[in-house]
């Protein structure tokens, strides 16, 4: 797949030591938006901060080869089974780290009961989604280590006795790009305030309905607010006068969304704060609207609490009536509007930045691989990389995004997982594909 064995600057970070780091190997089970944050973005971080890196994926033909030749493996949502079980051995044979990166809690069923996904509705999805949490406590159970996206992760991922590191998403250096291009390029509005939600799951419904009637009661106050819901997410019922006033949009790629998000004046970031589902999110939505500067008012969960200093770079909203009084702040004063954002985007560039990110990780596996008495990894030195070379552009290129296909995933589940795996998978691809025209309840129809 990609690989780099680049050496960078790193004293900008305070660190002399130049000393060889033995080669790390990432993978993932998964595709998309999951898969970039949490293994593309890591490659970036790691080669950024000189880290001779691989990127891999679980469908990819030469995994074991690169399982043979690693110091370290990180592993992102990869599920056990016999292959797994046969790449695990590779690098256990060779005295290689291993660790699980996680960005979600999928180890136990009983988190099911607090996701709220129409796709539960259907039994047979259902029971896919339990077997595979099961798979992925299995290979958690034979990593050395963790890392997770937020703290509240980490805590709950704490109880199965390895040790854990934070290790927050970060923006790309594309992403970064993007943004700064898409700031500069937005038609700004004076007549209206558009009020957006990006929802990127069709695990949102409650979440917005839970702040729906404080958007519902500023609309009739403001007549100049739009109410602007992107990706699959809806808008609900009883609407009345003000339906012309709420638009929907598609879900975009994400090289799209920062476009979408700088036509955007409020970002909105709520979830249902009591569910342990939802506290161990993490902050994206607040990243990626700062990096286009834009304000947001977001729920209190403990990664929104880590990221928003509420009154400088965005606000925190528990209560209806929190909600309310920091939406028509940021409404009424448009200049407020415009210093939040900035300092929203000042925060991120600097808290989120991708080199840093690279920095402490590799401290993280220098401090795991002490623990269990692996041969230490170290820093590298040499030239800092900077956005707009061409590094950034081979990393990101499309065609790395395509990889795995649907074809390559149902190959390696019909060889590693069985007809039936690959059937339930297949039943419930084509299910949603058919559910806005022939709506069902369950798996009988």
């Amino acid at each position: 797949m990609v690989k780099t064995n680049r050496v960078r600057k790193l004293a900008a970070h305070g660190l002399d030591a130049v000393i060889k780091m033995g080669k790390i190997l990432i993978f993932s089970g998964v595709r998309g938006d999951t898969r970039r944050y949490r293994s593309l973005h890591l490659y970036e971080q790691l080669s950024l901060a000189g880290a001779d890196c691989v990127l891999s994926h679980l469908t990819d033909p030469r995994l074991l080869e690169h399982a043979r030749s690693a110091s370290a493996a990180v592993l992102h949502r990869v599920a056990l089974d016999s292959y797994v079980e046969k790449v695990l051995h590779f690098l256990r044979s060779r005295g290689a780290l291993i660790v699980l990166d996680a960005d979600d809690f999928l180890y136990d069923p009983s988190i099911m009961r607090w996701i709220d996904s129409p796709d539960f509705q259907d039994t047979v999805r259902a029971r896919l989604y339990r077997e595979e949490i099961m798979r992925h406590r299995a290979g958690l159970d034979r990593c050395d280590a963790i890392t997770a996206s937020t703290e509240f992760l980490g805590e709950m991922l704490g109880s199965f006795g390895k040790p854990v590191r934070t290790h927050r998403n970060a923006y790309n250096l594309d992403m970064l790009r993007l943004s700064n291009l898409a700031y500069q390029n937005r038609q700004q509005q004076t007549d209206r305030v558009v009020i957006g939600y990006a929802s990127g799951t069709r695990t949102h419904d409650q979440d917005f309905a839970m702040i729906k009637p404080v958007l519902a009661a500023l609309m009739e106050r403001y007549p100049m607010i739009e109410l602007w819901l992107m990706g699959p997410i809806s808008a609900g019922e009883d609407w009345g006068g003000l339906q012309e006033r709420v638009r929907s949009f598609p879900l975009v790629a994400w090289r799209d969304l920062p476009h979408r998000l700088a036509m955007l004046d409020i970002n909105l970031a709520p979830l249902l704060p009591e569910s342990p589902f939802n506290q161990a999110k993490s902050e994206i939505k607040y990243m990626e609207a700062g990096l286009v500067r834009v304000p947001t008012v977001a729920s209190i969960t403990d990664a929104f609490r880590y990221a928003i200093q509420h009154g400088r770079n965005g606000f925190l909203a528990g209560s209806p009536d929190e909600w309310r009084l920091a939406l028509e702040r940021l409404i009424e004063h448009p200049a407020e509007r415009q210093a939040m954002g900035e300092a929203a985007y000042q925060d991120v560039v600097s808290r989120y930045d991708p080199a840093a990110r690279g920095v402490s990780y590799l401290q993280f596996l220098d401090d795991f691989s002490v623990q269990f008495n692996k041969p230490p990894l170290k820093f590298c030195s040499g030239e800092a990389l900077t956005p707009g070379t061409e590094f950034q552009n081979s990393l990101f290129a499309a065609e790395h995004e395509q990889h795995p296909t649907m074809v390559d995933l149902a190959r390696y589940s019909i060889r590693n997982r069985g007809v039936g795996t690959l059937l339930g998978q297949a039943w419930v691809f084509f299910r949603r594909k058919l559910a806005p025209i022939f709506p069902f309840r369950s798996a009988g129809g």
